[in-house]
Parts: structure tokens; C-alpha cells; sequence
């Protein structure tokens, strides 16, 4: 290292006084700009977080990049010495203001004035009255230990010029009377909560530094599970080298990683003592804890004080929220924490778990005494939970939770219990193990036989029956679900309050499926007003969500965006947003988003579903993944929805869902096979496909099923089988009201009609479908046929079929088409004259399009050329001979110079580019 000599005789070493060379690739964070220009001066700039959430990097790239003036100096060990400290403070400060020639410091602090503080007044004394703003940084303050120099701060921090701030990065809060200067607003504070970076800074550090691309939903797992830890990150990008690798990192994280707890070990294995050992690990358990429960728990009076010791070592402690009595470790950590009390044998975790249920029992707080009991295996203490709060845990749709508790507990003390029976009922209907629900309702039903009385019993049966009601419902019988559900309805609820209402929402289900859409919507209405009176969250959530999905099925998307607006300030209101509920809500409120092209609003609702249900398992991530491969596809990132189908195709298989999922995966697994020509994954889905009766579809899912299996047809070329099916499906959904499966239905018939060259009826249904979206508001599902709309919407305004509102969707329409971008080969259009015409018609065109121009039959041949169609792939296409196909080839070559099928594959991408806005 260069050194330079010095008047006190002490030598600088001037890496220590540099600010610290930048890491390649750094990202710019300019988040913190407007911290570090505030107007209002500050004497001083706190950093502190633990190890690895770049502090000095990001003070040193932001001031670099903002050209501030800055002294760097960079402790260790060795600058506790008053001595040394001072003199190196001054010479950093020395390379950003003039500082004045100091005495020697007398290491005694003797009265005469020879000590720290004194050293500080005549440099403080000697700075200039003006000068630009400017930083002195103290880099590794949590190194300083000498009380001395810490006073001598104090001190400093009291005296500064108004344009000089003081810089302290620390793992810990330092002695610096920082309180006193936040209360006095005399300081800015930058914490990990603000150095983590979000997802949209990981995305883009990500960006840099990997190969392959990687899902913006697995971007927000990774920061979510490291909770935005650079360190962690740059370990994942360093680990990971394709998109499945980084994926299954991230869900290892949850079981531990062995370079983390090195890390870890390294962190803090030489520092502590066992009383702050035994502390973490006892404390390990709790997902929060404050002083009153670290000493029930840890079943010590010295809490507070071992609390207070641990933060001063800035470990992973951070504080739950504003208040900063309750704290929590970070994920990792604890991680790690809970690996070390399961390898120890000197703890007893079963009696620290009896311990944090009874203090959270005590405190209210019914979660995580539950959480305790299960880990406890105490069916004692889990009864107790149930009893008191199990009701709570139903109506607020915590059926994880549920489930773990009632696993745990014999089936003997459940089927004496009927509003335990009840509740372990709902909770298999809602993982759809319907044979177990019948098996806990018959066992309690022939256990409480013996001890109820006749008028009891009734009262048990009329409960049971809602819960048969919504099986029926999952089966598919509807006749039998109104039935059941309005002898639930009509029986007072003893057990489970929330009885009738489920019952109630059952009835509003049952007449949707039936299609009687109006009569439904009013049963929900119903449903969202007993709901309210009885205080059940979930129920209400749930209410609006099906009055939103009703409307969407009549066509009204406005009128179901409002009513979701209406259930998301319901939840806001009751601060429920850590509700699995909530993930439905964001369900639907991403297919309105899909359906009127607003991607990143999609995009955004189904990774927040995705959130909300993390701790409940990837099976239900099905509908969230649907959303995301058709945002993926709609922006033609096809590795990426290839990702996400082969996601959906996995969960598909290792479980059971209702039709509704799986007619809506079924969608979009079809519409991506389509894009890439896969027609052996479409003649495979269809040997395999749900049954389709067409002229019963009277509800959104069994439309949605139906439309599968027509797309799947004319995929595949059979579009006379594919005919029927929307024909029916349409009839239906005219009757009684579909008016969203309506426009759909029209549209695929456009493409249909288009596709075997019935040019009136494919212009006509298409004219019906633009009419229908005037109120539906539809553009995702018209965007789904690729360029082949741009042809046909051109066709129709050629032909002057259209005006007003529906002429001016279609432009509309033209344009997103254009912008869309495609990741199939290519996209097989029927030309006719018109659209031909509009071809020659540009100015841009070559100039042998004009003077040899082709028939109708070559320019078709042309676009089949284009698509990657063999000879005889094209004849079977056109139903002609092979030998057809190949004289009317030689015709095209001839006319347009043409020698090679190259040549004739980049004229047809030109050509149809003009026309399709590529």
C-alpha cells in the first residue's frame, strides 16, 4: 500500500482513506438520491444492518455517482486507539475541506487540553465557515469500542458545520446518542428494511449477471425468502445455472443451504456466550417475540437484558414494525437457528412449545398458539385452541391451519365434538378429499346418536346438510346442492355459526351453474348481508367474489371490477389481507385484467395470489400460473410461458381440480400448443379431454370446456366437428344470458368460418363479436387468434360492415395485434381479395408484386409457405393434390424470380409484415 508521511508522526495508509473501488456490474440505487440531497441539513447519516446488505457499497456508489464530495475512512480494530483515530479523522477530513496543522493528542486526556475532545474543538475550530456540502464517512463503526472515541463523536456530532454530515455504517446502533438526534429530526437512517432490495432491483441485478431468463414470479420468491439480503442473492445468481436450478434454490431455502450456515457460523460462532447461545436457540421457535415473551418462554428473568445484548451484536434481529418492541429474526436465520435447536440435545422443544402457546393464549393471539400446540403434538392444548378460537380460524378461511390442528388430534375426540366434526368436514371439502367428508360427518353422526337428543340431533343434521350441500355442488349436482342447501338454510346453526350462510352461498352457486344468472346474483347478494351481520370475513369476501364472477358471465366486467373493488376495501377495512381468501379475489380480478389487455395489472394480481397462498403449497398456484403463461404469451416471451405450462401440466396430473381450473388451463395450454404447432400435445389432450355436452353448458366452465375442445379441432384442421360445438355453445349462451362466453363464442366462429374461406359468416360473427364487447369490454380473447384477426378485422372494414363504436375497436384492436408480438413460426391467414389488394396497394411493396401479380390460390400458398408447411402439408391443408401444389409453386417461383424456398419464406414475412404490423 502507498503510504504518506504524516506531522504527528503517524503513517496513513491510504486504502484506509479511499472510498472502496466499486464491485463490476453494480447496480445504481437511486432510491437514495433524495436521502442523501435532503434540504434540510442533518449532521448525521446513520447506516446500520447486519453483514452483507451492501452499506458501503451503496453509500460509495451513490455519492460517486452524485459527485458529492466525500472523506472516506475505513476502521479496524487497531483505530480504537484516541491516538490514531484522531489522527486519521483529521487527515481524511483534510482531503475534502482545509483542516489546520494539529497538535499530537496526549493519550491521558490530561486537563491540560492534550485529549480527544480537545483535539476536536481546535479541528472543528479551525474549519472553514463555508463550504460546499460535503460527507466524512465512518465505514465500520461497530469495530469502535473505546468509550472515549464514542464521546469523542458525541461531541463532534454537536458541533459540525452546517455543511458537513457525518457518514456512520455499522452493524449495530452505535452509543452516539442516536435517539436523541432522531428525536430531534438531526438524523437520517438507512436500515436493512431499506438496503434489501425489492423485486424490481433483484430482477435487474439478476438481468445482469444470468444467462437465461428468469420469471418475475420466482424473482419475488427468491426476495421474499431472503427477505432482499444482497449477500443471499449474489449466492443464488453465483448457484444457479439454468432457470430450473434457480427455482429449486429458492425452495431448498426453506430447509436451509449449507454455504448460508457457514456464513452464519462464521457470523457468530466465536462471539457468543452460552446465556446469549441458549437465548437464540430457545427464541428460535417464535416467528416474533418481545421481552415478556422471550422470558416466558425461555423461562428466565433475564430477557430483556440478553434481548438488548444480542441486538447490540447486529445479528439478524430486526424490529417487527414502528414501534420496535417487537422484534423477529430474520428468515434465514432462523433457518439456521432451527437447524442448530433440532441438532442439540439439551433443549427440550416440546416444553419450549407448551411454554409459547400458553403466552400466546395469554396475549390473545390465536395463530400462533395454535402454530405451538401442533408443534408441541399436545392434543390437550390443541383442543383448547380449537375451542376457544377454532369458529375464528373458519369464518377468517384459515383451513391450513385448521387441517394441521385437526391432524393432530385422535379422530375418537372429533367425532364427539360436532362443531370440531364440522370443522374438520370443511376443511377436507376445501382440499377437495370429498369421500372424507361424508366419513366425519357419518362417524360423528352415529357417535352423538347415542348422547343428543332428538332435537339436537336435528339441529347437527341441518348443519351437515350445507357442508353435503357444497359437495353436491363440487360434484356437479346441483339438484341435489339446492335441496340440501335449503334445508341448511332453513335450520337455526347451533355449532358453526356461519352454517346458513355457507348454505346460503351454496343456493346462489347452484342457480349459477344452472344459469339462472339473475336469480344467482341475488342469492350472493343475500349471502354477502348475512355474512356481514354474522362478521365472517371469509364469507363476505367470498360473496363478492362470486356476485364479480356472475357479472363477468352476463358480460358485465365494469360492474365485477367494482364489485371487487368493493371486497378489497371490505378487506382493507378489516385488515385481512393475510387471508387465503384474498388470493380468489386477486384471481379474478387478473382474468378481468387479461381480458382487457392490461398485462402488467394481470401480471401483478396473479403474484400476489401467488404470495398470499405460499405457505399453503404450490397445487394451488394453478389458476395464479394459467394467468401468468397467457400474460407471457401475450408479450411473446415463449421460453418463459412454456415454463409456466409445463407447471400447470405437472399440478394437473398429481391432483384433482374443478372443472372451472382445469377448463381454463385446459385455455391456454391449447392456445400455447397452437403457437408453436404442437399437434401431437393437441391430439393427446383430446383423447384425454373432459366430456363436453355443449347443449348443457349453461355456466362459464362448461362454455370454457367446450370451446377447448372446439380449438383443439381446429387446430387440428377438423373444423366441420369443430362447428357443432360452438354452434350449440353459442345457441346456449344466448339464451340464458352468457354474454362474455357470447363474444367468445362468436369470435372462435369468425375463425372458424375464416379458416374454410366462408368469408360472409366469418365477417358476420366477427361484426357480432365487436357488437358484444361494447359491454364486455373483450380484448384478450380476441388478441388470442393472433395476426390471422388483423386480416380479418381489415376485411371487415373493407367492406364498410362496421362504423361508430365497433369501427373503432377494431382499429384498435389492429394496432394491439400489430404490437403483439408472436412466438410461433408463423401465422397461417386466409387471403381473399380485399386484404390482397390492401397488400399491393402500399407503396412499399416490390415492384414484381405489381407487374407479375399472383392469384389468390399462390398468395395462400405463399402464407403456407411461410408457416413452415411441406408440399404435402399444404396440399392436405387445401385439399388438393400434391401436384397441384407443386404447379402452382412453380407459377409463384417464376413470377417473383424466385429459386429457393428461402427466398419465398422471407418474401411472404415481408409481404404479410405489411399487413400484420411486424
Amino acid at each position: 500500500m502507498p503510504t504518506t508521511p504524516a506531522p504527528s508522526n503517524l503513517t496513513f495508509i491510504a486504502a484506509k482513506t479511499s472510498a472502496p473501488l466499486p464491485p463490476a456490474g453494480l447496480l445504481a440505487r437511486e432510491k437514495f438520491n433524495d436521502l442523501l440531497q435532503t434540504r434540510e441539513p442533518v449532521c448525521l447519516l446513520l447506516v446500520h444492518a447486519p453483514a452483507g446488505y451492501g452499506k458501503t457499497t451503496t453509500l460509495a456508489e451513490r455519492l460517486d455517482d452524485l459527485e458529492a464530495k466525500a472523506a472516506w475512512y475505513r476502521l479496524e480494530n487497531t483505530d480504537n486507539d484516541p491516538v490514531r483515530f484522531a489522527g486519521y479523522l483529521a487527515h481524511a477530513l483534510g482531503q475534502i475541506v482545509d483542516t489546520p496543522d494539529m497538535p499530537a493528542i496526549d493519550p491521558t486526556g490530561d486537563q491540560q487540553g492534550h485529549g480527544l475532545e480537545s483535539f476536536l474543538t481546535e479541528l472543528l475550530a479551525g474549519l472553514p465557515p463555508y463550504e460546499e456540502p460535503s460527507y466524512l464517512v465512518l465505514d465500520d463503526y461497530q469495530i469502535i469500542t473505546n468509550p472515549e472515541i464514542h464521546q469523542g463523536i458525541r461531541f463532534l456530532l454537536r458541533h459540525l458545520p452546517p455543511y458537513l454530515t457525518l457518514v456512520v455504517i455499522s452493524r449495530t446502533l452505535p452509543p452516539l446518542g442516536v435517539a436523541q438526534l432522531r428525536m430531534k429530526g438531526q438524523m437520517i437512517e438507512i436500515t436493512s428494511r431499506d438496503l434489501a432490495f425489492d423485486a424490481d432491483e433483484a430482477q435487474s441485478y439478476f438481468e445482469q449477471r444470468l444467462p437465461f431468463e428468469v420469471s418475475r414470479e420466482n424473482i419475488e420468491r427468491a426476495v421474499r425468502r431472503v427477505e432482499g439480503w444482497v449477500s443471499a442473492l449474489q449466492l443464488l445468481s453465483a448457484s444457479a445455472r439454468t432457470s430450473i436450478e434457480f427455482s429449486h434454490f429458492v425452495d431448498q431455502l426453506d430447509q436451509g443451504n449449507q454455504h448460508i450456515f457457514d456464513y452464519f457460523d462464521e457470523l457468530v460462532g466465536q462471539d457468543l456466550s452460552e446465556q446469549q447461545r441458549s437465548f437464540l436457540l430457545r427464541t428460535s421457535i417464535l416467528d416474533r417475540f418481545n421481552a415478556g415473551m422471550v422470558m416466558r418462554v425461555m423461562n428466565d428473568s433475564d430477557g430483556q437484558a440478553l434481548l438488548g445484548s444480542l441486538l447490540a451484536m447486529g445479528l439478524f434481529i430486526t424490529p417487527v414494525d414502528n414501534s420496535a418492541l417487537w422484534f423477529r429474526y430474520h428468515q434465514l436465520f432462523s433457518v439456521y437457528l432451527r437447524h442448530l435447536l433440532a441438532s442439540t440435545t439439551q433443549e427440550n422443544q416440546k416444553a419450549l412449545h407448551q411454554r409459547a402457546t400458553d403466552a400466546w393464549l395469554e396475549l390473545d393471539h390465536a395463530e400462533e398458539a395454535a402454530r405451538h400446540a401442533v408443534a408441541a403434538e399436545d392434543p390437550e392444548r390443541i383442543t383448547r385452541v380449537l375451542n376457544q378460537h377454532g369458529r375464528k380460524f373458519f369464518t377468517e378461511g384459515q383451513f391450513t391451519l385448521l387441517q394441521r390442528c385437526l391432524d393432530a388430534l385422535p379422530q375418537k375426540i372429533i367425532a364427539e365434538d360436532p362443531t370440531l366434526t364440522l370443522l374438520r368436514a370443511w376443511v377436507a371439502q376445501g382440499q377437495y378429499k370429498f369421500d372424507e367428508v361424508e366419513n366425519w360427518l357419518s362417524a360423528a353422526e352415529t357417535q352423538l346418536k347415542a348422547v343428543m337428543s332428538e332435537e339436537s340431533q336435528r339441529t347437527v343434521h341441518g348443519e351437515f346438510s350445507a357442508i353435503r350441500a357444497q359437495v353436491a355442488m363440487n360434484y356437479g349436482d346441483s339438484d341435489r346442492a339446492l335441496a340440501l342447501a335449503r334445508e341448511a338454510v332453513a335450520q337455526e346453526a347451533a355449532y358453526l355459526p356461519t352454517s346458513r350462510v355457507a348454505a346460503a352461498s351454496v343456493l346462489g352457486e347452484a342457480l349459477f351453474v344452472r344459469g339462472e344468472l339473475q336469480e344467482a346474483l341475488t342469492r350472493m347478494q343475500e349471502t354477502e348481508h348475512m355474512a356481514r351481520a354474522h362478521q365472517a370475513h371469509q364469507n363476505v369476501i367470498w360473496a363478492l367474489c362470486q356476485q364479480s364472477e356472475i357479472s363477468v358471465a352476463m358480460g358485465l366486467l365494469q360492474k365485477a371490477y367494482n364489485i371487487q373493488e368493493r371486497a378489497f376495501q371490505y378487506a382493507e377495512e378489516n385488515q385481512l389481507n393475510h387471508l387465503p381468501i384474498l388470493e380468489f379475489l386477486f384471481r379474478i380480478r387478473s382474468q378481468v385484467m387479461w381480458e382487457w389487455h392490461h398485462l402488467e395489472s394481470a401480471e401483478r394480481c396473479a403474484l400476489q395470489g401467488i404470495e398470499i397462498l405460499e405457505a399453503q403449497g404450490e397445487r394451488w398456484y394453478v389458476q395464479s400460473y394459467t394467468t401468468l403463461a397467457k400474460v407471457a404469451q401475450a408479450r411473446g416471451r415463449q421460453s418463459l410461458c412454456a415454463d409456466y405450462i409445463a407447471k400447470v401440466q405437472k399440478m394437473l396430473a398429481a391432483g384433482d381440480y374443478h372443472l372451472d381450473w382445469v377448463a381454463n388451463a385446459h385455455a391456454t395450454m391449447l392456445t400455447y400448443w397452437d403457437a408453436v404447432r404442437d399437434q401431437d400435445a393437441i391430439q393427446r389432450w383430446l383423447t384425454i379431454a373432459p366430456p363436453c355436452k355443449p347443449e348443457a353448458a349453461t355456466n362459464h366452465f362448461y362454455q370454457c370446456n367446450g370451446r377447448n375442445r372446439a380449438r383443439a379441432l381446429m387446430s387440428l384442421g377438423q373444423y366441420q366437428d369443430a362447428r357443432p360445438i360452438l354452434e350449440a355453445l353459442t345457441s346456449v349462451a344466448g339464451q340464458i344470458g352468457l354474454k362474455t362466453d357470447l363474444n367468445r363464442n362468436h369470435i372462435a366462429l369468425a375463425y372458424l368460418f375464416w379458416q374454410i374461406e366462408n368469408r360472409e359468416k366469418a365477417l358476420e360473427h366477427m361484426r357480432l363479436a365487436l357488437e358484444l364487447a361494447s359491454t364486455t369490454g373483450a380484448v384478450g380473447s380476441f388478441l388470442r387468434l393472433g395476426k390471422v384477426l388483423i386480416v380479418i378485422l381489415k376485411a371487415l372494414i373493407n367492406d364498410g360492415l362496421i362504423e361508430g363504436m365497433e369501427h373503432q375497436r377494431a382499429e384498435r384492436l389492429i394496432q394491439l395485434a400489430q404490437q403483439q408480438r408472436d412466438f410461433s413460426r408463423a401465422i397461417r391467414i386466409s387471403l381473399d381479395e380485399a386484404i390482397i389488394q390492401d397488400i399491393i396497394d402500399r407503396p412499399d411493396v416490390p415492384e414484381l408484386i405489381r407487374t407479375s401479380p399472383l392469384t389468390r390460390r399462390e398468395w395462400q400458398i405463399l402464407s403456407l409457405i411461410h408457416a413452415g408447411l411441406s408440399n404435402d402439408q399444404i396440399a392436405e391443408h387445401l385439399k388438393v393434390a400434391s401436384t397441384t401444389v407443386k404447379t402452382h409453386i412453380r407459377s409463384l417461383y417464376q413470377k417473383q424470380n424466385i429459386s429457393h424456398r428461402s427466398e419465398a419464406i422471407e418474401l411472404a414475412k415481408d409481404l404479410l409484415s405489411k399487413i400484420q404490423g411486424e
